[in-house]
């Protein structure tokens, strides 16, 4: 850790290791917290079915498949709500969800752009995409 910080849970002293992981997890949780409560918000402004499943597929798995990963992202842009891409985490460990990216077009990949790992920017190449800004 960066400042030599102590950090205890239920009273307990935590390794550097465990405090890091520890910390690691509540960065996580608070990044999910943050994208559930942006995708309310806009499911809230919108009665969008889409939107619904969305949320219920986001609290269930913890990522998005591209498709709602670009609604998602499209919607909150739209609507001005404060919201981090980069938090949204995107699947594409099937041949169906990696299939929906093929077929996007550009511009909705560079929307979702953000929320794809290095190496699923990698896929996106691959699949024929280019990055944005190219």
């Amino acid at each position: 850790m960066r400042f030599n910080v102590s950090v205890f849970e239920q009273g307990r002293r935590l390794s550097p290791e465990e405090a890091k992981r520890r910390l690691n997890r509540l960065e996580e949780q608070m990044r999910m917290e943050s994208c559930i409560n942006a995708l309310e918000r806009v499911a809230a402004t919108e009665n969008n079915e889409i939107l619904k499943n969305a949320l219920t597929y986001l609290r269930k798995n913890k990522n998005l498949t591209p498709k709602y990963a670009f609604v998602v992202l499209w919607r909150l842009k739209i609507n001005q709500i404060e919201h981090n891409p980069g938090f949204f985490k995107v699947t594409l460990k099937t041949a169906k969800q990696r299939s929906d990216l093929l077929s996007m077009d550009e511009s909705r990949v560079h929307l979702i752009w953000p929320a794809l790992t290095s190496t699923q920017r990698d896929i996106a190449i691959r699949l024929g995409h280019t990055p944005p800004g190219l």
